[in-house]
């Protein structure tokens, strides 16, 4: 479901965009929501490519300022949480957060369903915009 996110939502939303994207874990409470204890895995896509990346290079990549100075950055940082999984009725509740600068991103949750043994997005909702 996370490749799903990664290849059929976020992909085509970027464009040429090159990015990094974490996968989160659901935070337990107030005292589970740092980036180090909730990060998982981590991708860049490059030229239609998604490669798994280590922290340190997931790190790297996300503090490359872009051609406008340190008002954007050169990849896009996003992360997939999956808020909510349903393995009997096939459904998860899926959450991209998109930053593209320092004050600029947004959050949509997405709720997805199994249909023929692969994922489809039923549908969205913006829930945050910085």
């Amino acid at each position: 479901m996370v490749d799903y996110a990664i290849r059929q939502i976020l992909a085509p939303q970027e464009g040429e965009r090159e990015f990094v994207v974490a996968w989160m874990r659901k935070s337990t409470g107030t005292g589970d929501v740092s980036f180090d204890a909730l990060a998982q895995r981590f991708w860049k896509w490059e030229g239609g490519q998604l490669t798994e990346i280590g922290r340190e290079e997931y790190d790297s990549l996300a503090g490359t300022a872009g051609g406008k100075g340190q008002d954007t950055w050169l990849y896009a940082r996003h992360s997939v949480t999956v808020l909510a999984l349903d393995e009997e009725k096939g459904e998860a509740v899926v959450e991209i957060g998109s930053m593209y600068g320092p004050l600029a991103g947004k959050g949509v949750r997405y709720l997805l369903r199994r249909e023929g043994g692969s994922w489809r997005k039923v549908s969205e909702e913006t829930v945050w915009i910085s």
